[in-house]
């Protein structure tokens, strides 16, 4: 099976961007002990600090992730705050096909 990434673009309110970073902080670190995920970035937007990218790698299908992931407990409430405080995604999936990595960052 290939590697799922996921390149999710987020954009909150200048009134949510801080609730916003701490959901999704709080919703990485339960599901980075899965056994399906790989890794994940989560970046701010230096120039617009409510605009986040995430990315994230699984060890699922687009269909397994789509049908199991996505419909998991934390998931399920993870997509109902983003609807909670108005905050829009951009969503792009790939599959990699090389890596590099000098420097680990962790928070």
């Amino acid at each position: 099976m290939k590697l799922l990434t996921l390149s999710i673009k987020f954009t909150a309110t200048p009134e949510t961007k801080d609730e916003f970073k701490r959901v999704i902080t709080d919703l990485f670190h339960v599901i980075s002990k899965e056994s399906t995920f790989v890794n994940a970035t989560l970046h701010e937007g230096l120039e617009k600090p409510e605009e986040f990218l995430v990315y994230e790698t699984w060890n699922y299908s687009m269909e397994d992730f789509l049908n199991i992931q996505m419909k998991k407990p934390e998931t399920v409430a993870f997509e109902k705050t983003l609807a909670d405080l108005g905050v829009t995604r951009e969503p792009t999936v790939y599959t990699p096909f090389a890596h590099f990595d000098a420097h680990q960052i962790n928070k």
